[in-house]
């Protein structure tokens, strides 16, 4: 039996009016398949898959190019836009969700899609 040893395969910088996330891809050498995960180090959680094949590259930083915005809704307290990324590495898009809330310019990358 093998063992699951997870790595880092690439850290995607998703940047948008001067905001930015570090989306995480992971792989276990086992089943080709890349995995993400809110716990950076894979300590306490168990990683979620993605519908992405790993690449067995190095690992990279990439900042994907932002091909695509959409205004959802917008009232005098949040605004939401959907945003729509290209990863050059496995030649797929990601969708997500961004939102910024209150006075304060609070925000957040949310509903990360694969």
């Amino acid at each position: 039996m093998k063992e699951l040893k997870w790595e880092k395969e690439v850290t995607y910088i998703l940047e948008y009016e001067g905001n930015s996330h570090e989306e995480v891809h992971f792989v276990n050498g086992i089943d080709g398949r890349r995995y993400t995960s809110n716990d950076e180090r894979i300590l306490e959680s168990l990683p979620g898959p993605t519908t992405f094949e790993a690449t067995g590259n190095e690992f990279q930083v990439i900042k994907p190019e932002l091909v695509a915005v959409r205004l959802v809704s917008e009232n005098e307290y949040t605004k939401v836009e959907e945003l729509l990324y290209h990863l050059p590495d496995v030649n797929r898009y990601l969708q997500c969700e961004y939102r910024t809330e209150g006075i304060y310019g609070n925000f957040g990358f949310r509903l990360l899609v694969y």
